[in-house]
C-alpha cells in the first residue's frame, strides 16, 4: 500500500471521526438543552407556587377582624396544634418520657435536680423550673430574672460555635437542655456529660409546651402558654383602638445596610403581623416576595408610608459584629433628611427598640417585646 493511499484512508477516518463527535456532540446538547429547560421550568413552577402561597397567606392575615370572638378563636386554633406539634416531640414508651429532637432521642431523667441550659433559660424561666447555669451575660434581655436567680454562667464561643464544656462538667449535671441551633458534634459531647434534650427555640410556644411535658409540667406549660395568649389578646385589641389603621413597619440598622422587615416570612416581626394584627405598608407586603436579605436603599425610605416606625440597630447577643458600628450608622441616619421624610417620622411615632431583645426568641422575649410596643402606642 502506498503512502498515498494510507493518507487517503487516514483522512477519510479523521473526517469520520469528526463526523461521528460531532453528531454525538448535536445529541448531548440536545439533551442538555432539554435538561436545562426542564430545570427552568421546575424553577419557575416552584417560584410561582411560592408566591401563591405567601398571596393566600397575606389575603388571609389581612382579612381578620379585632373583635374577640375573632382573637379567642384564632388563639384557640394556635394553641391547639402547638399541642398537638409538642405531643409529637414528647411521648411515652414503657413508662419512659422520650424527646424526639433533630439530633436524636433523649430519654429524660427521673426527677433531675442538676440541670444545665444552654440558651434555653427563657422557656425555663417561663415555666419557673430551678436550673444551675444557662448562657447569659449583662446586655441579656433576662439578665436581672436569671442573676436574681442566682443562675451560673456557661461560656459560648460564637465564632467557633462551641460551648465551654469544662464549665458544664464541673457543675456535675444530671440533665442538659439546649437549643437546637447547634451542631451535632456539640450535642454530642453535650450528651455526653449528662443525658442532653435539644428544642426548636424559634417555634417556641411548641417548645414551651415540649419542654413542660418532658419535665412532668404539661399542666402548668398549657396553663402558661394560655396567659401568653391572654396577653396577647389585650395587647391586640388596646393597639387597635389606639392605632386603627395606622400602618406600622420595622426597620433594623446594620453597620453596612438598612433592612426592612417583611409581612410574613421573617421571625423578628412576624408577631407583630399574626398576632397582633397590625396594618403594613406596601413596601413590608412586597418584601415578603424578596429573596434578598430585605436590604432597602435609603434613596427608597420617602416611599415608607408607615405611621409608626419600629427602629433597632446592631446585632442579637450571639453576633461577633461590631455593635457601635450599627449605632453610628443609625445615629447618621436619624440626621438625613430622608428618613425624616416617613410618614412616622413627620408624626414623632418612633419607637426605638432594643435588638438584643428583638432578635431572640421566646415566649418572655415576645411578651416584652408586644409591651414595647403596648407601652408606645397602646396607652
Amino acid at each position: 500500500m502506498t503512502k498515498k493511499t494510507l493518507s487517503l484512508k487516514w483522512r477519510i477516518l479523521r473526517l469520520a471521526a469528526i463526523v461521528v463527535v460531532a453528531f454525538l456532540g448535536v445529541i448531548v446538547g440536545a439533551k442538555f438543552y432539554q435538561y436545562m429547560a426542564h430545570q427552568h421550568g421546575q424553577e419557575v413552577l416552584a417560584e410561582t407556587k411560592t408566591q401563591e402561597a405567601i398571596a393566600k397567606r397575606q389575603d388571609r392575615l389581612l382579612h381578620r377582624s379585632n373583635s374577640s370572638q375573632a382573637i379567642d378563636k384564632e388563639n384557640q386554633v394556635r394553641f391547639k396544634n402547638e399541642v398537638n406539634a409538642a405531643h409529637k416531640l414528647v411521648t411515652q414508651e414503657d413508662g419512659k418520657t422520650i424527646v424526639h429532637h433533630k439530633f436524636g432521642q433523649t430519654v429524660m431523667p427521673e426527677n433531675p435536680q442538676r440541670i444545665v441550659v444552654i440558651r434555653m433559660e427563657d422557656p425555663m424561666l417561663a415555666l419557673d423550673i430551678p436550673f444551675l447555669a444557662g448562657n447569659y451575660n449583662e446586655s441579656h434581655y433576662l439578665y436581672k430574672e436569671l442573676s436574681a436567680k442566682g443562675v451560673g454562667v456557661i461560656s459560648v464561643n460564637d465564632d467557633a460555635k462551641t460551648i465551654n464544656y469544662e464549665q458544664v462538667q464541673a457543675l456535675h449535671p444530671d440533665l442538659i437542655i439546649m437549643r437546637d441551633s447547634f451542631s451535632q458534634s456539640v450535642y454530642d459531647k453535650l450528651n455526653q456529660i449528662a443525658p442532653t434534650a435539644a428544642f426548636n427555640l424559634r417555634q417556641h410556644g411548641v417548645s414551651l409546651l415540649a419542654l413542660s411535658y418532658a419535665m412532668g409540667r404539661g399542666k402548668e406549660g398549657e396553663a402558661r402558654l394560655q396567659v401568653f395568649y391572654d396577653r396577647v389578646k389585650f395587647f391586640r385589641m388596646a393597639l387597635a383602638d389606639h392605632i386603627g389603621q395606622g400602618k406600622v413597619a420595622h426597620l433594623r440598622v446594620l453597620n453596612k445596610e438598612v433592612r426592612l422587615y417583611p409581612y410574613s416570612t421573617n421571625d423578628i416581626s412576624r408577631f407583630m403581623y399574626e398576632k397582633l394584627n397590625l396594618n403594613p405598608p406596601q413596601m413590608v407586603l412586597d418584601g415578603d416576595y424578596s429573596t434578598t436579605n430585605n436590604a432597602i436603599s435609603l434613596e427608597r425610605l420617602p416611599d415608607l408610608d408607615a405611621n409608626y416606625l419600629i427602629v433597632s440597630a446592631g446585632y442579637g447577643p450571639s453576633s461577633k459584629e461590631n455593635a457601635k458600628l450599627a449605632e453610628a450608622k443609625l445615629e447618621a441616619l436619624r440626621q438625613d433628611p430622608v428618613f425624616a421624610m416617613i410618614p412616622a417620622v413627620k408624626e414623632g411615632h418612633v419607637l426605638y427598640v432594643d435588638t438584643g431583645l428583638w432578635n431572640a426568641h421566646g415566649i418572655l422575649q415576645e411578651e416584652k417585646a408586644m409591651d414595647d410596643i403596648y407601652e408606645a402606642w397602646g396607652r
